[in-house]
């Protein structure tokens, strides 16, 4: 009786080692499962972010475009509003018709991306060329060649990592490094003289020749990231 008592005690200790075992080897599954879902839900929250952001800049050069067909000249665009703390008067905009973000002009709802950066504001300037002689997007003319361009600065690498990788500009995972910095002086009528500030994503390849839009590192300023979209380009 007691040697029965023995293997039946045996036996029980023998499946709870099992038990444990496999509840074991149940827990890291379950979390190895729930990582992925974790990094799948990341990537498709970067995708639909991009999507977003795209589709915002897409309508502020669409809006330019018409209002260019509309008469306005290009240095009477206004990109006045009452959110930015940066001041964009345009004294060649002398009525709402030339105001992008005005129910008079092209009725455009200003919108920040909190989400997409530290909530910083849009930058549009007019002060840099995108592109090399080789492959602007516009020109690389003096004076005459800048780009009317709106920038998100301080944005989130792993955005931008995958803006970059939808529009398939530069190597996939990686982002382009500007090493002679870009200018963000404000538009407000008149885009920089002189020799313009190219924005390429230097040093070779180049990766932002001919490309209307994309995300940077400048290198210059403490590696901060921007992103980039040509809504006028000259």
């Amino acid at each position: 009786m007691k040697q029965t008592l023995k293997s039946q005690s045996g036996n029980v200790l023998w499946f709870i080692l099992i038990a444990v075992v496999l509840l074991g080897a149940l827990t890291m599954v379950l979390s190895r499962g729930g990582s992925n879902i974790d990094q799948t839900g990341d990537v498709e929250q970067s995708r639909i972010l991009a999507s977003q952001i795209l589709r915002y800049a897409k309508g502020v050069e669409t809006a330019i475009e018409k209002m260019k067909l509309q008469g306005v000249s290009e240095n009477d665009i206004s990109f006045e509003n009452s959110t930015t703390t940066t001041d964009y008067t345009n004294a060649n905009c002398t009525d709402t018709a030339c105001r992008l973000f005005d129910v008079g002009g092209a009725g455009l709802e200003y919108k920040n991306f909190s989400s997409a950066n530290d909530g910083s504001d849009w930058i549009f300037t007019g002060a840099n060329n995108v592109g090399t002689a080789a492959g602007p997007v516009g020109t690389t003319a003096s004076s005459s060649g800048n780009d009317l361009i709106m920038l998100l600065p301080n944005a989130k690498t792993a955005l931008c990592k995958q803006i970059n990788r939808d529009l398939g500009v530069g190597t996939a995972g990686t982002l382009p490094t500007e090493t002679t910095g870009i200018v963000t002086i404000a538009f407000a009528g008149s885009y920089a003289g002189g020799a313009p500030t190219i924005l390429d994503g230097d040093p070779t390849p180049f990766e932002l020749d001919k490309q209307p839009a994309g995300c940077f590192i400048d290198a210059s300023d403490s590696n901060k990231v921007y992103f980039y979209y040509v809504v006028l380009a000259r």
